[in-house]
């Protein structure tokens, strides 16, 4: 197999970024994978020693944490459409079995989700893997759904998608914000509304969730939220039941 030079540099960069999902189960067969096709190639000697360096690219560590060994099972029955079912257990909950046709394996935060139609209610339903008990593959097979992940959770914040409307949310910052925002910016939808010597302003269109107020939370006094009422309102109760926490001792 004759590679390119810059596509040998694609793949020693998938290679070593793959590596943080090494506690993975299904890691050991994509590491298989990558292996057959050094061997196969044009990759020198060299190149091919710079695949087992452990210094040469870091990435975050994924850690081992409970459904990840689920993961092959539940892709496998996304790609062939199979229903599955789940024996799920929410903390301090009864453990329910669900019948869903699984769409998509999510990320998020370094917990994994399954997204799919309960059969039940023929809803989207959003499980977390490490809540998990059980899944088994059924037999029967169910016709494609059509399903739009970027436009399911545009307005969301995380996994959770509210059946509210969004809503659009005005927030205040620090001006030594600002460049951070710019190149991360803390949502998709964000516009800069004001960017001087004396604040940072944007604005995001978004379903607020608890997922969503620990990021404007996690600012601390450095974030203000201007409007709507609603969220500013939401913002304030939250912070006072927190300083009077600090006030009672």
């Amino acid at each position: 197999m004759e590679l390119e030079q810059n596509e040998i540099n694609a793949l020693l960069f998938y290679a070593k970024t793959i590596n943080q999902y090494k506690e993975y189960p299904i890691f050991n067969e994509i590491t298989n994978a990558i292996q057959k096709v050094i061997e196969n190639s044009n990759i020198s000697p060299e190149t091919q020693e710079l695949f087992k360096k452990h210094t040469l690219l870091e990435t975050e560590n994924h850690p081992s944490i409970g459904g990840i060994e689920m993961i092959a099972e539940i892709l496998d029955a996304i790609t062939k459409r199979k229903i599955l079912s789940i024996d799920y257990q929410k903390f301090d909950d009864k453990i329910k079995t669900h019948l869903i046709k699984p769409l998509l394996l999510k990320e998020d935060k370094k917990l994994w989700y399954v997204i799919g139609v309960s059969l039940k209610k023929n809803t989207l339903i959003t499980l977390a893997l490490d809540r998990v008990i059980d899944v088994t593959t059924c037999k029967e097979e169910f016709k494609e759904i059509i399903f739009d992940s970027s436009e399911y959770f545009k307005y969301s914040f995380g996994v959770t998608v509210s059946e509210r409307e969004p809503i659009e949310v005005v927030i205040s910052f620090k001006p030594e914000q600002g460049n951070y925002l710019k190149n991360l910016p803390i949502h998709q939808t964000q516009q800069i509304i004001e960017d001087n010597d004396e604040k940072f302003v944007i604005k995001v269109k978004v379903k607020p969730s608890y997922e969503f107020y620990s990021k404007v939370f996690s600012y601390g006094s450095g974030a203000t939220v201007i409007s709507p009422k609603t969220v500013v309102e939401e913002v304030s109760k939250d912070f006072e039941k927190a300083l009077s926490q600090y006030n009672s001792k």
